[in-house]
This record gives C-alpha cells, sequence and structure tokens, in this order.
C-alpha cells in the first residue's frame, strides 16, 4: 500500500463538501448524481443524506454497490464500496447538521422529517491520483 497517498487522501476528503455519485440503476446502468458530503473525515467512510422517496434510495435498497469521486484539477479520489441506508430516529438525530434544512426546503420537519434519511458509504477498494502519482489500494 503507498501510505503516502493514502494519508494524503485522508487529509483530502477532509477539504470535499460535494461529490459525485454513481449507483447502478433499475435497468442496470449507472447512473450518476450529485451528493453533499456531511463532515467527512477520511475515505474508508463517508455519510451523506438523501430523501426516502429519492430515486437514489429506491436504487440502493435494490443495489448497494456505489462509487464516490471526489476530485481537483489535478487530483482524483475513486472510491468503490458499499452502502447502507438509515432512517430510524436514533441514527438521523446523530447525524443531522442544521446546514441541511437552511439551503433548502427538502426537510421542513427537520431531525424528524419522516422524508429524512442518511447514508453510509463504506470503502472497499481506492483508487487515487494524487499529485502526479497513482495508485489502486483494497480496503478490508
Amino acid at each position: 500500500m503507498n501510505t503516502k497517498l493514502f494519508k494524503k487522501a485522508n487529509e483530502m476528503i477532509r477539504t470535499f463538501a460535494y461529490a459525485s455519485f454513481g449507483v447502478i440503476d433499475e435497468n442496470g446502468s449507472p447512473s450518476v448524481s450529485a451528493i453533499s458530503l456531511q463532515n467527512p473525515e477520511n475515505i474508508s467512510q463517508l455519510y451523506f443524506t438523501t430523501t426516502m422517496d429519492s430515486n437514489k434510495r429506491k436504487r440502493l435498497q435494490k443495489n448497494n454497490k456505489a462509487s464516490i469521486n471526489c476530485y481537483t484539477s489535478m487530483n482524483n479520489i475513486t472510491l468503490v464500496g458499499e452502502t447502507e441506508i438509515f432512517s430510524d430516529q436514533e441514527a438521523k438525530s446523530k447525524y443531522w447538521q442544521e446546514w441541511v434544512r437552511l439551503g433548502a426546503d427538502v426537510y421542513p420537519g427537520g431531525v424528524s422529517d419522516p422524508n429524512y434519511c442518511f447514508v453510509r458509504f463504506t470503502t472497499k477498494r481506492v483508487s487515487l491520483w494524487i499529485d502526479d502519482e497513482g495508485a489502486e489500494l483494497t480496503l478490508d
């Protein structure tokens, strides 16, 4: 494992507010959307919100495999892994951030909104291009 690039990727991921998120749709085709990352700490696990009635959530219920991509003009972090959807009140309260409600009226009921859920993405494979150096890593 290239520990230097892995460490750099963990540092970089903390600076990303947004990412591209790819799932497999009901026809077996890739579908990519933008997501807002919630306080990313490392590349091993990432969190974001979605709505219970979203296509994204419905697709993840059928196939929990997904990919996340974060990039700058010269650096790229691509993660492949599995997702888990949480909608119980205890978990929703743990990961709620007030900014989610402030930007758009997606969750008018706040943390208790029945349409609010969040997704935990757990990385299994990493592909990095950072500082003109590439690496492929598998996480256990």
